[in-house]
């Protein structure tokens, strides 16, 4: 009797790290698996000043937690991963996370080999992937029936945002949303009490650069994008050391104030420049209501 309770107590004490994991893992996996699928309930979080966010998006509530648990850190990277390469099913991808350790605890504790649970797991999934590729449904264009009928299941059966995606999409076009470093994510902006409409342009964070903030002032509805600085050609150094070259300087200038007056004339309103604004320009941009956006990512 007492060699079977002090076994049984080696037993315990050889798998209490691996029962405190999977308990930690649980516990992430129990805050989030009630938002799974379109009929999922939302969650209300409160922060440590009493702030309140309402959501059902699964990686949002994982990011809003205070986990300090190790195992429980890469539980929330792998909703993290999810959302970075694909953006949705987050919430799926933690609680298939969860229920593969739940499992793999199991049959450990059973006295399965470690290797062989893993092993198992892995062929497991390879099978799964199997399946789910044979059954898949290959979308033949952004008329496709069946993406409406994603949007619509993913929007919590939502026609109006569902409508909106899909009109999103076209705008975008096939070739960009096929672009493996796009995210139709980043092209939707969300505001609070904002109404749901979809834009055709683009959205820039950038600030313009100094002296322009009335938006008002605007002097002409012209767009011109720079790939380039807006800046006069600067020679070397070496060159303008000289007077040769210091000569070419100014008179680079003088053409660079005659073809700032050009693009006031033309009704230019807004350049985006990809690099840097010369002062001068910036300064005459502002004096004439032209906005000027510089250094945006291309």
């Amino acid at each position: 009797m007492d060699a079977t309770n002090q076994g049984g107590h080696e037993g315990e004490d050889r798998h209490a790290a691996l029962l405190n994991n999977a308990a930690a893992i649980r516990a992430v996996c129990s805050a989030v698996e009630g938002t799974l699928g379109p009929k999922g309930l939302d969650t209300m979080l409160v922060g440590g000043h009493g702030d309140v966010l309402i959501t059902n998006d699964g990686v949002t509530i994982l990011e809003k937690m205070d986990v300090s648990h190790p195992a429980a850190r890469l539980l929330v990277q792998v909703a993290r991963s999810q959302q970075s390469e694909i953006g949705d099913g987050t919430t799926t991808a933690t609680v298939l996370a969860g229920a593969m350790v739940a499992e793999g605890t199991t049959q450990v504790i059973k006295g399965v080999p470690v290797a062989k649970v893993v092993a198992g797991i892995e062929e497991g999934m390879r099978i799964a992937a199997g399946y789910l590729t044979s059954i898949a449904y290959p979308i033949k264009g952004l008329d496709d029936p069946m993406l409406y009928q994603i949007a619509y299941i993913a929007g919590r059966e939502h026609a109006d945002l569902a409508e909106l995606v899909l009109e999103g999409a076209r705008l975008i076009g096939s070739d960009r949303l096929m672009d493996e470093r796009f995210r139709f994510q980043d092209a939707v902006t969300a505001l609070d009490k904002g109404d749901n409409e979809v834009y055709p342009g683009l959205f820039l964070t950038r600030k313009p650069a100094a002296g322009f903030f009335d938006r008002e002032e605007a002097s002409g509805t012209g767009v011109l994008i720079l790939m380039d600085a807006l800046e006069p050609e600067k020679p070397a150094d070496e060159a303008l050391a000289t007077e040769a070259g210091f000569r070419e300087y100014t008179a680079s200038k003088e053409r660079f104030r005659g073809e700032l007056e050009r693009l006031s004339e033309l009704g230019i309103g807004l350049i985006a420049a990809d690099r840097g604004v010369d002062a001068e320009a910036e300064q005459f941009c502002a004096d004439r209501g032209i906005m000027v956006l510089p250094r945006l990512p291309r």
